[in-house]
């Protein structure tokens, strides 16, 4: 069934249980996310960013509420969909070559055009010269190009990103975040990011979507400027307009931690 959406999300609530206590993580939440879209989840640690990127991807089942990922239903994990995590996962005992086309086996498309593909990938991350390296003599920044290739390559529709740059230095988040962009537009791909950098959320966001409260919901919505966002991430930060809109989404994530 064609849709307008690359994801919908109608009254969604999730709770989960622990030792001691029923916890509702999210409540009645909606959300329509554009194909092509970029959109980003900031908000306080804890008030469901996280838990919303696995109900999309289908790896829990909310407790009530409907998601559609490009107007089918959301039954389970999907092969449209790719996640990224903060930990890059590559595996110690596979070179740089062998990491990359994890997805691809697992998925069972390693074809040798798809492999061509994800070296073309390793070549624009600028490290063809590291493709039979393993993980242990890579920096982080360079092992979180590995994961970004092998989370492309398998061309996902819809990418999930869960904080994948916190741990780096600025240089190297910058220079990821300009990849990331590229490629993204380039293939005219689908995007929800969750992180706390709210620098990071603005320079490659369409729209920044502040989660709050416990149980969580959108608190708030920040549309970036369409002159903003033809800008690479590193030049989005030098635009005159950039800290106004910094300054309103900080006054709005500390509004919003006092509800937590």
């Amino acid at each position: 069934m064609a849709s307008d959406y690359a994801v919908q999300i109608e009254d969604l609530t999730h709770t989960y249980f622990t030792k001691t206590e029923e916890v509702t993580a999210i409540r009645s939440l909606s959300l329509t996310v554009h194909p092509g879209e970029f959109v980003v989840l900031v908000g306080p640690s804890g008030c469901g960013k996280s838990t919303i990127l696995s109900l999309i991807a289908g790896l829990i089942i909310p407790a009530s509420g409907r998601i559609q990922l490009f107007g089918n239903p959301v039954n389970g994990p999907s092969p449209r969909i790719a996640y990224m995590l903060q930990k890059d996962g590559l595996l110690a005992w596979r070179t740089v070559a062998q990491n990359m086309i994890l997805g691809l086996e697992l998925r069972r498309q390693a074809t040798a055009a798809a492999i061509a593909d994800t070296h073309r990938l390793l070549d624009e991350m600028g490290l063809s010269h590291v493709a039979h390296h393993y993980p242990h003599q890579l920096s982080g920044g360079m092992r979180q190009r590995v994961a970004l290739v092998r989370t492309l390559a398998v061309r996902p529709d819809l990418l999930l990103l869960d904080e994948p740059f916190s741990a780096l230095d600025i240089q190297n988040k910058i220079h990821l975040e300009h990849l990331l962009t590229n490629v993204l537009k380039e293939q005219q791909k689908t995007a929800i990011l969750v992180t706390h950098d709210l620098e990071e959320a603005i320079a490659i966001g369409d729209r920044v979507l502040v989660i709050g409260g416990r149980p969580g919901q959108i608190r708030y919505t920040l549309p970036i400027p369409t002159d903003i966002r033809a800008l690479p991430p590193l030049e989005a930060r030098a635009h005159p307009s950039f800290r106004s809109l910094f300054s309103e989404l900080w006054r709005e994530v500390n509004r919003i931690e006092k509800l937590a």
